[in-house]
């Protein structure tokens, strides 16, 4: 996303009078995809400001709000990024940024404290796999008014309306420049996964899930989590995919190289600390780890055509896809029997 000029800081103190004087310009923190954040010194204390994508509407940062101060009396171990209210009572305001084009919303939230885990320390991996099996049975808990607002297109697993730029996917990835027998595949690739995936989402639990479990949205102090960010995600979707998104996520260099199963056991075997999958969610994770890798490029590509993304990040995934799909081949009997042992095992400690 674009950079913002100057803020105006006067104004946004103004608009969270209760953090007292701000201390300076705010200074970057992170760059995400659909955000950029702030580390804001103030008189009170420490705060991380967001300043959200065009993509982002009130609608969405209501939901996110609400499903945020729910959990935050859940009792979870761990802090949430809870917005705090303005002065107006609300839980963001618009910066008044011409060059941003247009008004872009701002929340602000305490700063968490921590680092984000190291994605081959396995006592971290382990602890991270506690702290989401936690979230996801607060997660599956929730109760929200107006239950279609955590309904999109995950909830289905319909790639057609993952990005509205690639309403068909199929015909998008045949554009890429890339070689003919690579596209080819990524289309076969494609057509088995609709296949398989879509009997998952009628027959598979299904609950409210963070949806991007990565370790760039974990912080943690040693080997506990101590917060857990970037929520623009959040919908309901099948119970097993935050799991899923760990797997994919924490040894996502590793694959192949035989370094990955020690963190996808520790990963599993944290989780199960907390809560456990059926035998039927755990023998559907190669075909979940397939769909999110289609997920991930197809976002990625409606992105590029909308301007956001590099081709060079629309590429990187496309092979991604097609290296997880053969790793898949070789190894995931392997994997769901990895999972397996490691939620019962750790049930039954």
């Amino acid at each position: 996303m674009e950079e913002h000029g100057a803020m105006d800081v006067e104004a946004l103190r103004r608009a969270w009078p209760q953090t007292g004087a701000w201390l300076g310009q705010p200074a970057p923190l992170t760059r995400g995809t659909n955000n950029l954040m702030y580390r804001v010194e103030t008189a009170t204390g420490h705060y991380a400001l967001r300043i959200a994508g065009a993509q982002v509407d009130e609608r969405r940062l209501v939901f996110e709000s609400d499903i945020l101060a729910q959990l935050g009396t859940a009792g979870l171990p761990f802090a949430l990024p809870i917005p705090l209210a303005t002065v107006s009572g609300e839980r963001w305001t618009r910066l008044d940024d011409a060059e941003a084009g247009g008004a872009p919303l701002a929340t602000l939230t305490a700063l968490i404290p921590g680092a984000h885990p190291l994605r081959d320390d396995l006592a971290q991996a382990a602890g991270a796999g506690e702290a989401l099996g936690l979230l996801d049975e607060a997660l599956a808990a929730l109760h929200f008014d107006g239950p279609e607002r955590g309904i999109d297109w995950r909830s289905t697993g319909d790639l057609a309306r993952c990005h509205p730029l690639a309403p068909d996917p199929r015909a998008a990835m045949g554009t890429l420049p890339l070689p003919a027998d690579e596209i080819r595949r990524l289309i076969a690739n494609y057509d088995t996964l609709l296949a398989a995936s879509a009997p998952l989402y009628t027959s598979l639990p299904r609950q409210l899930s963070h949806e991007d479990y990565d370790p760039s949205n974990v912080l943690m102090v040693g080997a506990r989590v101590s917060g857990v960010l970037d929520w623009e995600f959040c919908a309901v979707d099948l119970r097993a995919m935050d799991l899923v998104v760990a797997l994919t996520w924490w040894p996502v260099e590793r694959f192949g190289s035989g370094d990955e199963w020690p963190i996808l056991a520790a990963l599993a075997l944290g989780y199960g600390r907390a809560r456990t999958l059926d035998h039927a969610e755990v023998a559907s994770i190669p075909t979940l780890f397939r769909l999110r890798a289609y997920t991930s490029l197809i976002h990625r590509l409606g992105r590029w055509r909308a301007g956001l993304s590099p081709l060079e990040d629309v590429l990187w995934r496309a092979r991604a896809a097609l290296e997880r799909d053969d790793w898949l081949r070789a190894n995931g009997e392997r994997l769901t029997q990895l999972v397996d042992e490691a939620l019962q095992g750790a049930a039954g400690d």
